[in-house]
């Protein structure tokens, strides 16, 4: 029976100045049977003995990142035969929404120029065993789930304001929205909740809004449809 062993990766997406952002980092070499030294990379690896996939994940994205992460979903398992040169390896990969650090990326043992980048600047490469397309994957899962369930909360800053919002979705989507459809829509599913007014740019008062939780946790398990 041939041997092989399960990991997990995981693609983290950040939002910050109206730009949609992932973290990587270089492989840094620290044995002679470490495969791809130099490559860009996502935070994982194997899974240890008493540990499901999701402990794993967070395990990992405190070592290699120094990130403590809310929200997380299982993405695709990815199990091609040459994924690894050293032997067959399985991995159960995720994607995780937070918001923008306060603290920098932190380097692991194994890990140097660790970096975000803008998921329209990302690297050319070369990337470690498959994670270009674990990185795409993901990708096409979050803008397709951003059309059918709510994930601002884990984007955003706790209060914001419709165009905050806007930005989000134009981020996410790469296309432009009808503002008086967008509104509309997102009050008719009470989700957001009036907080309080500030003094704008242009001396016009601007509302800012938080998510109503219990709201926004039934409209991820039922769905519903933003629109355009």
């Amino acid at each position: 029976m041939e041997k092989f062993f399960v990991s997990v990766d995981s693609v983290i997406f950040a939002y910050h100045e109206r730009q949609l952002f992932i973290p990587l980092f270089k492989r840094r070499s620290v044995s002679p049977s470490e495969p791809f030294p130099g490559h860009w990379s996502l935070a994982g690896g194997p899974i240890l003995p008493g540990e499901d996939f999701e402990q794993a994940c967070r395990r990992k994205l405190e070592e290699d990142l120094g990130l403590d992460i809310e929200y997380l979903e299982q993405l695709y398992t990815f199990g091609a035969p040459d994924r690894d040169p050293r032997e067959r390896a399985i991995s159960v990969a995720y994607f995780a929404l937070i918001r923008w650090p306060r603290q920098e990326l932190s380097a692991g043992a194994d890990t140097s120029d660790t970096r975000w980048f803008e998921v329209r600047s990302l690297p050319e490469g070369p990337y470690a065993f498959d994670h270009q397309l674990i990185i795409a994957a993901a990708l096409q899962r979050l803008r397709a789930k951003v059309q059918y369930q709510p994930v601002g909360l884990n984007l955003l800053a706790e209060e914001f304001s419709v165009a905050d919002l806007m930005a989000l979705y134009h981020a996410l989507l790469e296309r432009e929205l009808d503002k008086r459809n967008f509104v509309k829509k997102l009050l008719s599913f009470s989700l957001l909740v009036p907080t309080r007014k500030f003094q704008g740019p242009k001396g016009r008062p601007t509302q800012l809004y938080q998510f109503d939780r219990a709201v926004y946790q039934a409209l991820q398990h039922e769905g519903f449809s933003i629109g355009s």
